[in-house]
């Protein structure tokens, strides 16, 4: 119950009590007409006054404040509107999200659901953006592009979070609305086999075994929340329509057939002391993407960054599997099979920044890392490190910047045009 609600009830009570001095019914006027001191008439008519006016004015307060609580709450909040810029928001849809096209008028996006993608989604590629800002770094852009340049035949899908800002106009008041389109849908929309998708979030969660993870909202209250939303959806969306999950800085070396890269996981180092969530497949409905959302929702921890992707993960696989540290042949789980970290973590993460740094790459050495990578690996996960301006990749000759003119040539063409 509100502090509102109780003061009300308390005043209620109150007024009740005085209600009779109010109207007279206690108070013996013959009394008073005997009384000599005039002065004591009128203090007890002073006394009435305050009595009676004091309760009305709480009263009077306390429902002006309930009425101005009220009509905040009718205004739309961002939970009943998708924001796609700060100046664009298209109505909730009942569905998974919307599908984002550069030339189609936001009101007019296709309806995604992911139910209806069975036969399709456990060849898909996907990959998540879960910042909120609803825009790309030329990294993340090229990492799609290479996936959808190198896989042609299957079909990309990218989910992104709609703004987290509240939008400064609805839908129904914009009968023109076209938005600006962003630079990396203008690249990625020459994909015939890419798909942008906006969320709807309760509806993508809802019926999952995360749906009162999500709902509770603690995780939005945390320093960790992008990064908590992004280990935790990853898992939604394998579950719901399974696919090959990539990180948004992975990039795509070659063709990823689908027999080879089914229902896997994948060391992220030579050593083999962990699995990486950052790369896997799961078929839908599998059931370590189910098992893995309800170890997310047990053991949600807001203060611990990382326990809930890698390292939740490697220890299911001990628990369930018998995995152990270094020795692939422990897992007993046959229906998921373990990859060697030289398909997509040939780069270990210490190392990352030096590899891809100009110098580097000009050395023997860092020519024979290009030389291993594009000769042995499926992809490169770069860890973040990139930390170039992303108009030097056209024409530096760093390891990523090397790969990206192969791989991601339209966002290369376009790089100087990225803030990030």
């Amino acid at each position: 119950m509100s502090f509102n609600v109780k003061l009300l009830r308390f005043i209620k009570r109150w007024v009740g009590n005085q209600r009779l001095i109010c109207n007279g019914g206690d108070y013996d006027s013959s009394a008073e007409s005997q009384r000599n001191s005039t002065g004591r008439a009128s203090s007890r008519r002073l006394s009435k006054v305050i009595v009676c006016l004091l309760p009305m004015s709480l009263l009077i307060l306390l429902f002006s404040s309930a009425k101005d609580q009220n009509v905040t709450t009718q205004i739309p909040r961002e939970d009943r509107i998708l924001c796609v810029n700060s100046k664009l928001a298209v109505d909730v849809p009942e569905a998974d999200g919307l599908i984002m096209q550069k030339d189609v008028r936001a009101s007019q996006w296709k309806l995604f659901n992911s139910t209806s993608q069975k036969g399709l989604t456990d060849r898909r590629i996907v990959f998540h953006e879960t910042s909120g800002t609803n825009e790309l770094t030329f990294r993340q852009c090229c990492s799609i592009e290479s996936a959808a340049k190198n896989n042609p035949d299957r079909p990309v899908q990218l989910f992104l979070r709609p703004l987290f800002i509240p939008c400064h106009q609805h839908l129904s008041s914009a009968p023109l609305d076209m938005f600006h389109i962003p630079l990396w849908l203008d690249i990625l929309s020459n994909y015939p086999n890419i798909e942008a998708i906006l969320l709807n979030e309760d509806h993508y969660f809802a019926g999952t075994p995360l749906q009162s993870w999500y709902n509770a909202g603690k995780w939005r209250k945390t320093l960790y929340e992008t990064f908590h939303f992004s280990d935790y959806i990853r898992f939604v969306t394998l579950h719901k329509g399974g696919g090959l999950y990539l990180d948004t800085d992975v990039l795509t070396l070659r063709p990823l057939p689908v027999e080879k890269f089914r229902n896997f996981l994948s060391y992220d180092g030579i050593a083999m002391n962990a699995v990486s969530s950052g790369v896997m497949h799961l078929e839908a409905g599998h059931w370590l993407a189910t098992a893995m959302m309800r170890l997310l929702a047990e053991e949600y921890d807001p203060t611990q960054l990382a326990f809930h992707g890698s390292e939740a993960i490697g220890s299911l696989m001990h628990e369930l599997c018998g995995m152990q540290q270094g020795d692939p042949e422990s897992n007993s789980c046959k229906d998921i099979h373990l990859l060697q970290s030289g398909y997509f973590f040939l780069i270990a993460k210490p190392l990352a920044a030096e590899m891809l740094d100009t110098t580097r790459a000009k050395s023997t050495n860092g020519s024979g890392i290009l030389t291993r990578l594009e000769s042995k690996s499926y992809g490169v996960h770069t860890w973040n490190t990139m930390g170039n301006d992303p108009a030097d990749y056209a024409n530096n000759p760093s390891i990523f910047g090397a790969l990206a003119q192969i791989h991601c040539p339209l966002s290369i063409a376009r790089a100087s045009e990225f803030q990030n």
